[in-house]
């Protein structure tokens, strides 16, 4: 069996382990209804984004297929990035990253529309697949730093954050997308089980507040009326506060930024 390296995510859902039998079986129905969204919606999506707007030295690069498994309430996706003669692995690193920052900001935001609340993080390297079985470095990387954040949401792992840093290092000259681009992810002081450490995070808010700004809504409200559907169990109240203050500092700090850009983008269009 041959080792594959590439992007490596896991997401686990919040408050599973206190599910009863009936809410364990809304859940599995939440849990397909939300893959079936990701796979059969947003992942073309994406790709299809990605092949129109990313070229590399010249040469159009194909979106890795993606690999899902499920075990219980963790979600562990793969995005391979295979060798090519014609372009590093580097490269197509660099240029894969920001779509799949996308599919997980999406994946968070579906989530908490469908009463889910993922947590957990991203890495980079290698791991073996053999049908369910997922093991290696950057499995466990990912495995552990999923469990750290003391609130819902994506961080980026010490260890994809240096790689992705080196990176930005060799292509500082060339046409990429820079990956600490807060359309895609944004530097925060997380509040993890103890104390706080500053990591990327991925910028999760944004489909949240795109929606509030379509109906006329501020995004603080829309979530609040998705997360006013889910009971809060005794001990889990700084996970929510963790994650609304999150929210609410993206949507003060960060988020006019991106929409004035955006918007300054289309007007040169």
């Amino acid at each position: 069996m041959e080792p594959e390296f590439g992007i490596v995510a896991m997401l686990d859902a919040l408050g599973v382990s206190n599910y009863s039998i009936e809410d364990a079986k809304r859940f599995i129905s939440q849990k397909d209804a939300l893959l079936k969204e990701l796979m059969e919606v947003e992942a073309p999506k994406i790709a299809s984004l990605f092949e129109k707007i990313t070229i590399v030295e010249g040469i159009k690069s194909e979106f890795p297929e993606i690999k899902i498994a499920v075990f219980g309430d963790t979600i562990i996706i793969c995005w391979p990035i295979s060798l090519d003669a014609r372009i590093s692995r580097e490269r197509r690193i660099w240029a894969v990253f920001p779509g799949v920052a996308v599919w997980l900001q999406r994946a968070v935001a579906l989530g908490i529309k469908l009463g889910i609340l993922l947590r957990g993080s991203v890495s980079i390297g290698e791991y073996l697949h053999d049908g369910n079985t997922l093991l290696g470095p950057a499995i466990t990387d990912a495995h552990v730093w999923s469990q750290e954040a003391d609130w819902f949401g994506v961080i980026l792992t010490p260890h994809c954050r240096i790689y992705l840093t080196a990176l930005l290092e060799n292509e500082a000259k060339k046409k990429a997308i820079q990956v600490n681009d807060d359309l895609f992810c944004v530097k925060y002081f997380v509040p993890l089980h103890q104390g706080e450490k500053e990591l990327f995070v991925v910028s999760w808010p944004i489909p949240i507040l795109l929606e509030g700004a379509n109906s006329g809504k501020s995004g603080l409200v829309v979530l609040s009326d998705y997360l006013l559907k889910k009971s809060i169990p005794k001990g889990t109240e700084s996970k929510y506060e963790n994650s609304i203050n999150f929210f609410k500092w993206f949507e003060e700090k960060k988020y006019p930024k991106i929409i004035e850009e955006i918007n300054a983008e289309k007007t040169k269009k």
